[in-house]
């Protein structure tokens, strides 16, 4: 693998007039009519049915534990006009003090759920997602690649986004990064200036979710990419680039300063990467299980990456790009999104290079992709179809949203507790509950919960705490007395509610097949009535 910083290394080939837009002097007329003759031709087809059926893929119902609460925070924000400046959830941390990173996506999930109901919130955030992917291709396309390598690498990498789809923030910080990777290679393959509206993209991004930050390094990359080839060229112009995307980078963090938190919210958002408690605790943090189904498809796209990379010659930019992405989704789950935001397009750039270079080496003739009025009124029909199609599968999907919060979190087991108020004052729940507890009960008092999924709020004490009791340690028993805890909810047949089964000081309240409810026994000669 030899990695191109010399002469042309970040230079667009030459194109025909047709690729990007009409020649000279050309009838835009005619450009529209182009541009129309390619979407009802083979390339058309091909491409709008992936499209089509990554609307299926992308648009999903609510399965992230964390939504229920970041839909009653921006309830409460709303209602108090305020930001929360500590925790509002539990009643072992409430003394923390509060970043909300995520305080205008919070507004706008209780906004759209509000109004849209659940099912229209996952549509929405499948829009936000197909658009990122959206970007993705024109990203690809900045050097057109074969319709056939781009169509099946973009399906590819819908299919392996497939566990991160869905109602949450993490999809806009996705679609982000596709826009900025989108803005910064056009201008570093053509000089086009949208990356100057970087900053105050960053402004709305750091209001909207902590993974802003990710922003700053793929600036960094192409920064030293482009210093590199400043070096490696001798030449001017590759330095002065430099220092235009080195001015952007300044400018965006003084964008990301404009948030209620100004400098705060950097340290806090960057806070996850520094604590190994929630490395190795919190799902979203650790490695990809490449033994699982669902890696799959990512397993095979790192596995492309690695060929591709081996057989051609990637630029200095698209190795720094790689590598950085690669490492970060080794290393957690949660990023393997942002991989396939910025290694999707070099995966069809440099399997199109490869398919050219052998057809040239072996007198191929590449096929052309021709529109005709037969063609188009196939194509038109087939994506109609098709389209109608998905949007059935769709819309039968969400139908099922109830089902599936009452087979996924303690529905039933709320219902009771609800009908139960005189149980217990202090709960421990399960982590992945916490969040479902708190959109149930919050503000009710004696239901507050003990943890919830804003790890870095809960600090690590807590979360070392929480880890300690749900796992039978040593000294479980003794944290919850320490706790005051009097009732538990927790999933079926998990080790702790297998311990309290034949622990004489907790007794059976509830039980169905997600949850169980179990109480303290008071201590002294008269038990409490069994609330059942």
């Amino acid at each position: 693998m030899t990695a191109r910083t010399g002469a042309g290394a970040l230079e667009a080939p030459a194109r025909p007039p047709t690729a990007h837009g009409p020649a000279l002097g050309a009838s835009p007329r005619g450009a529209v009519a182009r541009r129309l003759s390619d979407s009802l031709s083979a390339r058309g087809l091909l491409v709008g049915s992936v499209f089509v059926l990554l609307a299926w893929v992308v648009i999903r119902p609510v399965q992230d534990p964390d939504y229920w609460w970041h839909v009653t925070a921006g309830h409460w924000i709303l209602q108090h006009r305020a930001l929360p400046g500590h925790d509002l959830f539990t009643y072992t941390a409430a003394a923390h003090p509060w970043v909300d990173h995520e305080y205008l996506s919070e507004i706008a999930l209780h906004l759209l759920q509000q109004s849209l109901g659940v099912a229209g919130v996952s549509v929405l955030f499948g829009a936000i997602s197909l658009a990122g992917i959206w970007l993705i291709d024109r990203r690809s396309q900045l050097e057109p690649q074969p319709y056939v390598i781009r169509a099946l690498l973009l399906g590819l990498a819908g299919v392996a986004g497939s566990p991160f789809w869905g109602p949450r923030p993490q999809m806009l910080t996705f679609f982000f990064v596709c826009l900025e990777l989108y803005w910064l290679e056009r201008f570093l393959l053509r000089g086009d200036r949208q990356i100057y509206w970087f900053p105050l993209l960053m402004v709305l991004w750091a209001n909207l979710h902590g993974g802003f930050l990710i922003g700053f390094l793929f600036l960094c990359i192409a920064l030293v990419a482009r210093l590199a080839e400043a070096v490696a060229r001798r030449q001017r112009r590759p330095a002065v680039e430099a220092l235009r995307i080195g001015l952007v980078g300044l400018a965006s963090v003084a964008g990301a300063l404009l948030t209620p938190y100004t400098y705060r919210l950097f340290s806090y958002a960057a806070e996850p990467q520094a604590s190994p408690l929630q490395q190795s605790l919190i799902l979203e943090w650790l490695s990809p299980d490449f033994h699982a189904l669902a890696f799959k498809p990512f397993e095979a796209m790192v596995l492309a990456l690695v060929a591709g990379m081996a057989f051609s010659r990637p630029r200095l930019y698209e190795v720094l790009l790689a590598l950085a992405t690669l490492t970060l989704a080794l290393q957690s789950v949660r990023h393997v999104p942002i991989f396939l935001a910025a290694c999707t397009p070099i995966l069809i750039r440099l399997y199109g290079d490869a398919w050219r270079r052998l057809a040239r080496e072996r007198g191929w003739r590449l096929p052309r992709s021709q529109a005709s009025p037969a063609l188009a009124a196939v194509t038109a029909s087939v994506l109609l179809a098709l389209a109608v199609f998905i949007g059935i599968a769709a819309e039968r999907r969400l139908a099922a949203q109830e089902a599936l919060t009452r087979t996924t979190y303690p529905v039933a087991a709320s219902d009771w507790l609800a009908a139960h108020p005189g149980v217990g004052t202090r709960m421990f729940n399960s982590y992945g509950w916490g969040g479902y507890l708190v959109y149930r009960f919050y503000p009710t008092p004696q239901r507050r919960v003990f943890v919830f999924g804003e790890a870095t709020l809960m600090g690590d004490e807590q979360l070392q705490s929480y880890a300690d009791i749900a796992g039978i340690r040593a000294d479980w028993q003794t944290r919850l007395r320490s706790a005051g805890v009097d009732y538990v909810v927790f999933n079926r047949n998990a080790p702790l509610s297998n311990a309290l089964a034949v622990d004489p000081h907790w007794r059976l309240a509830y039980e169905d097949r997600v949850a169980v409810v179990y109480v303290r026994v008071p201590e002294g000669p008269t038990a409490a009535p069994d609330p059942r």
